[in-house]
């Protein structure tokens, strides 16, 4: 009786790494098949957190970018010194009989030197 005691102990031993065998392989088609399903879903939200945080960045610089061009139509609207100096500046105007000298940098007008 010493002996089909042993042999029934080997025996559920068996089973039993078997039946974990069977669990994990189980667990590993399970976690594959998850991966499958998820891994595009996860693509998808890395690549909108990515535009997210470019797009946050284009928003804050279009911000500070409206906040000068705030600033400008208030000094338009007010300042008639910076009226002239912005006509002066980028619209190349004078007032009548007034004679606009440009002068260029000096190096630009430099002789090289030869040796």
């Amino acid at each position: 009786m010493e002996a089909s005691s042993n042999h029934i102990n080997w025996r559920a031993i068996w089973q039993r790494v078997q039946s974990l065998g069977f669990l994990v392989f189980v667990g590993i088609v399970a976690a594959a098949i998850a991966l499958i399903l998820f891994l595009p879903a996860w693509h998808r939200r890395h690549n909108m957190a990515v535009e997210l945080q470019r797009l946050d960045s284009e928003v804050i610089r279009l911000e500070s970018f409206e906040k000068l061009q705030r600033q400008e139509i208030e000094a338009l609207k007010t300042d008639s010194s910076y009226v002239e100096r912005t006509a002066r500046n980028k619209l190349n105007l004078a007032r009548p009989n007034e004679i606009i000298f440009r002068f260029e940098s000096p190096a630009s007008n430099a002789p090289t030197a030869k040796r």
